[in-house]
């Protein structure tokens, strides 16, 4: 067998390690949003915590799995780790993301030695907080719930039934039962990837899978290299902003000067806004999630793996004290809004080096949608959605309906799972948004509307996006895409417009509608197909009036 097809083996050994990883957890999982909206991410990280291999799930959280594991690793004891010890924690100023996304790290050990990790992070459904769900209005993370410091804890001793980590999460959150589920389903998904890795190891031997592990990384830091040079070198810049207007901020720029030079990328984003008194700050593992996997969704060369090497050729500058890099105690629950924004600038950044591969704006903010209630035996129902909008168009074709954007990856979760686990409310209309999608040569991705019905009275309702003033910008011509929307109407008819970042509670009968824009379009829309303008009607997608 030669070289290279033994390190093709250990690639797929480890990819359907993680593979497995994901499905276990998923199936394992007892929240909505990590069991339908699929909300998690999992890895292979090797000693020194580089990752080695990942699963297909959030960008966001995948490219951050690293930069989290690493930050631990510089402040433990990494000898003293054992067999029976794991790494729990969520702290965002300490290679976090937001505190609702917890890490969970366990060591592998074969032969007495520590030889990699196991990694797995999910979205939580309640971590406690000012508000079930999410803390819609808090200006510091103080008020966002559990925060959980990089430490060990032993399995054995602190993880049972009376253990005292696992008591301290229950006595902290509306829901134990769902965190403490979803938790032990990223237990159960590191364990399998502790068992998997061992008969790899057994099957090829220690040394030669050791070894698999450095060069896979190695290579691909190598094709991403050749990636990158592809690209004419320059200075290509671009700028958007976040919508700051709901705490008192004005419009928040976002900009990257972003520099190709031979096999290396620099993304200098210092030209952004200062940190906001609000929820919507970056903190910079989130921003560094972004920048890499926009650069990955523009390069040429679609089949690299994913895995530490391909980050090695990128870095990615910012300010400290900035939306995208923000001191403590800022809050950062909405921070996937600025990181998408970094995604956008990335994106239209490459697309001025590699016009060919430009692609149109898409509605590219994750709209959280909380409903909660409190019922009279004092027992919590929450759930958490994280519901997308359409993508802007690409040169070849029209942009996708009603998805999360490209750095999230959520499932919306079926109306019928959500009616079958929650009795507070119903959800009365799920549908696409007609013409939401920016007209082109190519249309923008159509938003979804969604609207939800209290079944009791006292139901707490919270959220946030972005883009409710401004749609998501056209390219080349193309015309922007429709804004988003919340919008409440009570039993009695009285319709209440609601702002971009909201709590409030519903009673018996009353409704919100919860709406999502489109995409961007790309070209002229006088050159789209008559064709095109037909299927476009024909399948209510767009107002024949308008065509």
């Amino acid at each position: 067998m030669t070289q290279q097809h033994q390190l093709g083996l250990f690639k797929s050994a480890f990819e359907s390690l993680t593979r497995e990883m994901a499905v276990n957890l998923r199936r394992a999982a007892f929240s909505s949003i990590v069991r339908e909206a699929r909300d998690f991410s999992v890895a292979l990280a090797d000693r020194r915590g580089a990752i080695v291999a990942q699963a297909e799930c959030i960008p966001i959280m995948t490219a951050g799995v690293a930069i989290a594991l690493q930050h631990a690793l510089a402040e433990l004891d990494v000898d003293a780790l054992t067999e029976d010890d794991a790494i729990l924690y969520n702290d965002p100023y300490k290679g976090g993301q937001h505190l609702q996304d917890i890490y969970l790290f366990n060591p592998i050990f074969l032969d007495g030695s520590l030889v990699g990790f196991a990694a797995t992070t999910a979205h939580h459904v309640d971590v406690g907080g000012a508000y079930a769900g999410l803390s819609a209005d808090a200006t510091e993370i103080y008020q966002e719930g559990l925060r959980l410091p990089v430490s060990t804890f032993s399995l054995s001793r602190d993880w049972g039934e009376r253990g005292f980590v696992r008591r301290i999460i229950e006595a902290t959150v509306r829901v134990p039962d769902l965190v403490i589920g979803d938790l032990e389903a990223q237990l159960a998904a590191n364990r399998i990837a502790q068992q998997r890795f061992a008969e790899i190891a057994a099957r090829y031997g220690l040394e030669p899978t050791l070894a698999a592990m450095d060069e896979l990384q190695d290579y691909a830091e190598r094709r991403f290299r050749s990636a990158i040079r592809a690209i004419p070198d320059g200075e290509y810049r671009a700028a958007d902003f976040v919508d700051g207007s709901p705490w008192g901020a004005g419009d928040i720029p976002v900009e990257v000067v972003l520099t190709v030079a031979g096999d290396e990328i620099v993304v200098d984003l210092r030209g952004s806004g200062p940190q906001v008194v609000g929820n919507v700050n970056c903190p910079y593992a989130s921003t560094v999630s972004a920048v890499q996997s926009a650069i990955r969704c523009m390069i040429s060369d679609t089949d690299i793996p994913f895995n530490e090497g391909c980050n090695r050729p990128i870095t990615v500058l910012t300010e400290y004290g900035s939306i995208l890099n923000p001191a403590p105690p800022a809050a950062v629950r909405a921070r996937l809004t600025p990181a998408s924004r970094v995604f956008n600038v990335v994106v239209s950044a490459m697309g001025q080096a590699v016009p060919e591969a430009a692609v149109a704006t898409g509605f590219d903010t994750t709209t959280a949608f909380a409903i909660s209630h409190l019922a009279a035996t004092g027992d919590y129902q929450v759930v958490v959605e994280i519901l997308g909008g359409g993508w802007g168009g690409c040169q070849g074709h029209d942009g996708a309906d009603a998805l999360d954007n490209p750095i999230s990856n959520c499932a919306n979760a079926p109306i019928e799972s959500l009616e079958t686990d929650y009795s507070h409310f119903a959800i009365t209309e799920y549908s696409l948004v007609e013409s939401s999608g920016g007209d082109g040569e190519h249309r923008g991705g159509l938003g979804i509307r969604r609207v939800y019905e209290a079944l009791a009275d006292g139901v707490q309702i919270a959220g946030y996006a972005d883009r409710h003033r401004s749609g998501a910008p056209g390219l080349a011509g193309g015309e922007p895409g429709a804004v988003g929307r919340f919008r409440l109407t009570r039993a009695d008819g009285r319709v209440e417009p609601i702002t971009a970042v909201f709590s409030g509670t519903l009673d018996r009968g009353d409704r919100i509608e919860v709406l999502t824009g489109g995409g961007g379009g790309i070209g002229d829309p006088g050159s789209r197909s008559a064709r095109a303008r037909e299927s476009d009607t024909t399948d209510g997608y767009a107002k024949e009036h308008q065509q």
